[in-house]
């Protein structure tokens, strides 16, 4: 066991064992996560912020570097922090240079009332496979208020340990859901769609977006797959500069230039 000082009293935190270490390592796997109902967070500020949230119900955190404890043991009780060693915390995290703090949280992704989006905006994202981009989009979302965020199926899990890492704690934030545009559309009747594409009305030429409605952003390499399209009442998209190479812009890139140009409706 290990013995730490706070406040004049002794706090035990007991050592990782090798179960452990496999089990967190499982949750790296979407198949784990959906078994368990369990995800990560890594990194000091980012772990932080999901328990001061309380959106997700803690269940331990990890940490290689004693100098985080006392942070740690002002915001959850002794027995919720492990102390492991460098070569435990390489093992349990799924990125090259480990963070200092990893903590394993149940997932939650409750239900909610559909038909609310008609007077909102909501981020769709069609088929973002890159975690990364979905985890900056819904950071991108959250700095711009748009508080709902769904994926299609084929989209990159919102709980995958890198879109986790890529929001910065704005996962707490927004409200998810996993479901396909059809289904999305058949609830929401007569809600503005609007579609990311290469053709369309540019949103330079100051064409007004809907004050509320479905945003759609379409895979990295492939745009909104063609079964979706039929759903898009306003098709838009954004001119590059008349000398421009580049062949198009980085999916979370858009994302971004779109919800700016949409909080200000």
């Amino acid at each position: 066991m290990f013995h730490f000082e706070n406040c004049n009293r002794k706090t035990i935190h007991p050592v990782v064992s090798k179960s452990q270490i496999k089990y967190v390592k499982s949750l790296n796997l979407q198949k784990f996560r959906q078994k368990y109902d369990k995800f990560t967070a890594e990194g000091e500020k980012t772990v932080t912020e999901f328990i001061k949230h309380q959106k997700y119900p803690l269940e331990q955190v990890y940490y290689d570097a004693p100098d985080v404890l006392e942070h740690f043991l002002r915001l959850i009780p002794a027995e919720k922090l492990t102390e492991v060693s460098k070569s435990d915390m390489e093992q349990m995290s799924m990125f090259k240079t480990p963070s200092h703090v990893l903590a394993v949280f149940e997932k939650t992704e409750p239900e909610w009332n559909l038909s609310e989006i008609s007077d909102q905006k909501t981020l769709y994202l069609d088929d973002i496979q890159d975690p990364g981009n979905v985890g900056t989009m819904i950071r991108i979302a959250d700095w711009f208020g748009i508080k709902n965020v769904i994926r299609s199926s084929g989209s990159a899990d919102f709980y995958h340990p890198k879109v986790v890492q890529s929001t910065m704690g704005s996962l707490c934030n927004v409200r998810l859901q996993t479901m396909s545009l059809s289904d999305l559309t058949s609830q929401c009747i007569g809600t503005p769609v609007i579609g990311a594409l290469f053709e369309g009305k540019t949103l330079q030429q100051n064409h007004q977006l809907p004050q509320s409605g479905i945003l759609i952003i379409g895979n990295e390499g492939h745009g909104i797959r063609p079964e979706n399209i039929r759903f898009i009442t306003h098709p838009f998209s954004i001119a590059g500069h008349q000398n421009k190479i580049a062949e198009s812009l980085n999916a979370a890139s858009a994302c971004s230039i779109f919800c700016y140009e949409w909080s200000a409706t």
